[in-house]
């Protein structure tokens, strides 16, 4: 905890109660399998969470191995989390009894609140109230949960794998489905947070409590709204400055802004007035969501390249020209190989029917030298004009007969360019997130990308947050 008083709050003391708690109590937990409060605590159990864990029913008894209680009266110990899985009409008075009982924070899982109607935005302005007067700091309502690694505690689906990136999304199902296709890439989160309507809780409270969170390295966001449009830029462009922040923004056309109205009770800001925003304040802003976590993972591990130069290997020509193209069109440079450098790399380094290297640097499908690889990126490495490198590293294929131990070699050195020169390392393959070669790169703070195009984004985003930290060199 931080501050320097302790009788003022601040978004540290006030969420970590929510983020590491000691204690969860589950509202409205249930023995049957499908219903929310089976899932929600079905999730804590499973994810590997150590604190005390409470369900509650009106007619209490057992659920899932656990004493169940009736109230939070009733519970003997100090409840830090609260999780709401209630009718929407009973959330103002479990939110009153955890003011009773001085809770230091609640999950509301449940939606019919200002997504609905009027009569919901009136029952949303109440819970806020009730909140507010008695000092408790709610998530939701109309969400699906959080992910919590550093005390295991999964309420919105099963533990994910573990890393340096936090996800905000206001979307929980949509947001779940992103978490899915970063792990089948390799990466892992430190947070997750579905954050709904953002009634009490919104972006920019996330951004300040991420900010300070060691676990978090870079913060992705998926938003459909920006409650506190103001302190939300203030906020961004402060957090910029210690993390980088990746977003996709939703709602940008008239009908996507009538779409999220009905989905979060969000409303819709003008794309060309948010992008400016995103300028002003430092963001990383993509537009595929595919993009998203490819993009934090470059910007988690990789060091900030210097300058727009990009130096591109390439097993074969298409795959070539398509990064080289990429890079192009979003404004990086792929500058041409002195003469000096064009004849080391003929006599020294490429096979005899490669053509002469330029850059990018076909390496004309030469499958047999794995070794190849290294030498052509610690070779670009070492140029001054070169700020980071698109590498295309060797396979592991053993129906060619090659020796695995050579490949490995060559991805290690590959993998200690970052370390040895300070420059980033962008790798495309078709690796599974567990193939060794994948394993090797990503240990070493390297992504693995699946396409040309991807790797050419990634290093946009690189060159653009490296330009937002030193805007005067």
């Amino acid at each position: 905890m931080t501050g320097t008083n302790q009788n003022v709050p601040n978004i540290v003391t006030e969420l970590d109660p929510i983020f590491r708690p000691k204690s969860v109590a589950v509202v409205g937990a249930s023995n049957t399998p499908g219903k929310w409060g089976f899932n929600i605590l079905n999730r804590i159990l499973v994810g590997g969470y150590g604190g005390n864990i409470f369900p509650l029913h009106p007619a209490a008894g057992e659920i899932q191995g656990l004493k169940a209680y009736k109230r939070l009266s009733d519970i003997p110990t100090q409840v830090d989390l609260v999780v709401l899985a209630v009718p929407a009409l009973q959330v103002p008075d479990v939110l009153r009894q955890c003011v009773e009982e001085q809770v230091g924070g609640a999950l509301v899982i449940t939606a019919g609140f200002a997504e609905t109607s009027a009569d919901g935005v009136e029952l949303q302005s109440e819970i806020v109230k009730i909140a507010r007067d008695g000092g408790i700091r709610f998530i939701g309502p109309n969400c699906l949960g959080i992910w919590s690694s550093a005390v295991r505690l999964s309420i919105a689906g099963t533990a994910t794998r573990q890393g340096s990136i936090a996800f905000v999304s206001q979307s929980g199902a949509f947001g779940a489905s992103l978490i899915t296709l970063a792990e089948a890439k390799g990466y892992g989160l430190s947070k997750f947070i579905s954050s709904g309507n953002q009634a009490d809780l919104n972006v920019a409270d996330y951004l300040e409590y991420l900010a300070e969170d060691d676990d978090t390295k870079v913060i992705v966001l998926y938003i459909e709204g920006v409650p506190e449009g103001r302190r939300f830029l203030d906020m961004a462009r402060k957090v910029s400055r210690i993390k980088p922040i990746v977003l996709y923004k939703a709602g940008r056309t008239s009908i996507g802004g009538r779409a999220v109205r009905s989905h979060t009770a969000s409303m819709m800001v003008e794309d060309a007035v948010f992008e400016g925003v995103c300028a002003q304040a430092g963001l990383v802003r993509v537009y595929d969501t595919n993009r998203l976590f490819d993009t934090a993972a470059a910007l988690a591990s990789a060091p900030l390249p210097k300058g727009p130069n990009v130096g591109i290997i390439s097993m074969t020509g298409g795959n070539a020209v398509v990064c080289s193209d990429t890079c192009a069109y979003l404004g990086l440079e792929v500058p041409e190989l002195d003469e000096n450098t064009k004849d080391h790399f003929s006599e020294n380094v490429l096979a005899e029917h490669a053509p002469r290297p330029s850059n990018p640097i076909d390496l004309a499908g030469d499958f047999s030298t794995p070794l190849l690889h290294a030498r052509c990126a610690e070779a670009l490495a070492e140029l001054d004009y070169i700020h980071g490198l698109i590498v295309t590293p060797p396979s592991l294929n053993r129906t060619r007969g090659g020796d695995d131990k050579i490949t490995i070699e060559a991805v290690s050195r590959i993998a200690a360019i970052p370390g040895r020169y300070g420059k980033p390392v962008l790798a495309l393959g078709r690796q599974s997130a567990d193939d060794q070669v994948a394993t090797i790169l990503r240990d070493a703070g390297i992504p693995l990308y699946q396409s040309p195009e991807d790797g050419a984004y990634a290093m946009k985003a690189l060159v653009s947050y490296a330009t937002f930290q030193s805007p005067g060199d």
